[in-house]
C-alpha cells in the first residue's frame, strides 16, 4: 500500500513583492478577483491597480507591501485547493502567518485584511520618528549573533531564523549599518529587505500592545487545520492561543527553521508554497533532509499546466 503524503501549505512573507504580481491569478479565476475586491474594500485603495501598475517605492512601505502580499498568498491558496491539493497543516513566514488565519478559517478573509490594516496603523503610530528596516544575511545564527553582540550603537537583532544558511536582521538604520560594516569585514553578504519597519524586533513591542487591544474585538475560532506558528515553531489548534501568538510575533523573532523541523518530525513530507519566487521552498531544502520533488511552488504556470 502506498504511503499517503502529509502536505503542508507554506505562505510567503513580504520582501519578494514586485510590480505586476498576481495578475495571472486575477485573470485566471473569479475567486481570486473576489479576494482582490475584499482587499480593496478594506484597505480603501484599488489592490489590483497597486499590484499590477504600482510604483516600486510603494512596495517598500508596509502600508502597501503587507496587504498586497496577503492578497497574493490567499489567491495562490485558493487555486491550490482547486488544483486538488489536500493540506494537513499550515504555516506562514512572518506576514504569511496572517494568511493562515483566513485559510484555516480562524477569521474571515475580510477580517484577515482588517487585522493587517490594524497592524500597519499600530506600527506607524509608534515609530513615527527615525529610520528602520530589515536585511537578509547569508550566515549562520551564531555568526549573526556574534556580530550583533559587537555593535555598541543602534538597535539590531536577529528577526528571522530563515534557514540554516540565512538569517534576517531588524532594527534601526544605525544598527543595521553597523552590522553591515562588520559583515563586510568578513565578506559576509547582506541583502536589503524592502520594508520600512523593524518587524520581529523589540522595537515593535509598543505596536504589539496596540494590536492586542484592537484584537479584543475579534473572535479567533479554532482552526480547521493545525497551524505551526512563528513564535516557537510549534503546532497550535486553539483560537485563543493563535491570537496570543499573532501578537507576540510582531516583536519576537520568526523561528522558521524550528517550524520546518517540527513539521518534518510530525511526518509531514511534502511542502507546497503559496507566495512569490519560491523563497520558502528553498528554505525547506536548506533546513530538512527532503527531496526536491517534495517542495512545490504554486505559480500560475504550475496551476494552469
Amino acid at each position: 500500500m502506498n504511503k499517503v503524503s502529509q502536505i503542508a501549505c507554506l505562505f510567503g512573507g513580504q520582501g519578494t513583492q514586485y510590480i505586476g504580481m498576481g495578475k495571472e491569478f486575477y485573470d485566471l479565476d473569479e475567486d481570486c478577483r473576489q479576494i482582490f475586491k475584499i482587499a480593496s474594500q478594506v484597505m480603501n485603495y484599488d489592490m489590483a491597480e497597486l499590484c499590477f501598475y504600482g510604483e516600486e517605492e510603494q512596495f517598500t512601505k508596509t502600508t502597501f507591501s503587507l496587504p498586497s502580499m496577503l492578497t497574493i498568498d490567499l489567491c495562490a491558496y485558493i487555486l491550490g485547493i482547486k488544483q486538488g491539493f489536500s493540506f494537513t497543516a499550515l504555516a506562514g513566514f512572518s506576514l504569511g502567518e496572517y494568511a493562515t488565519l483566513a485559510a484555516a478559517e480562524v477569521v474571515s478573509t475580510a477580517e484577515a485584511f482588517e487585522i493587517v490594516k490594524i497592524l500597519i496603523e499600530s506600527s506607524e503610530s509608534v515609530l513615527q520618528q527615525g529610520s528602520y528596516g530589515m536585511m537578509a544575511v547569508n550566515a549562520s545564527s551564531e555568526t549573526c549573533q556574534h556580530i550583533c553582540d559587537r555593535i555598541e550603537k543602534g538597535e539590531v537583532a536577529i528577526a528571522n531564523y530563515t534557514s540554516k544558511k540565512q538569517m534576517s536582521l531588524a532594527g534601526d538604520i544605525e544598527g543595521l549599518n553597523a552590522f553591515k560594516d562588520i559583515a563586510n569585514e568578513f565578506e559576509i553578504k547582506t541583502i536589503p529587505i524592502h520594508v520600512n519597519r523593524p518587524f520581529h524586533n523589540r522595537l515593535m513591542k509598543p505596536a504589539a500592545d496596540i494590536l492586542e487591544k484592537q484584537l479584543e474585538h475579534f473572535k479567533f475560532l479554532d482552526p480547521k487545520l493545525p497551524i505551526y506558528m512563528n513564535v516557537d515553531g510549534k503546532k497550535v489548534d486553539q483560537g485563543d492561543k493563535i491570537k496570543s501568538n499573532i501578537i507576540k510575533q510582531l516583536y519576537s523573532p520568526v523561528k522558521w527553521t524550528q517550524t520546518l523541523e517540527n513539521m518534518f518530525t510530525a511526518n509531514i513530507d511534502t511542502y507546497v508554497e503559496c507566495g512569490l519566487k519560491s523563497v520558502l521552498s528553498r528554505t525547506v531544502r536548506d533546513t530538512i533532509n527532503i527531496d526536491r520533488k517534495n517542495t512545490i511552488f504554486l505559480s500560475a504556470n504550475v496551476i494552469t499546466s
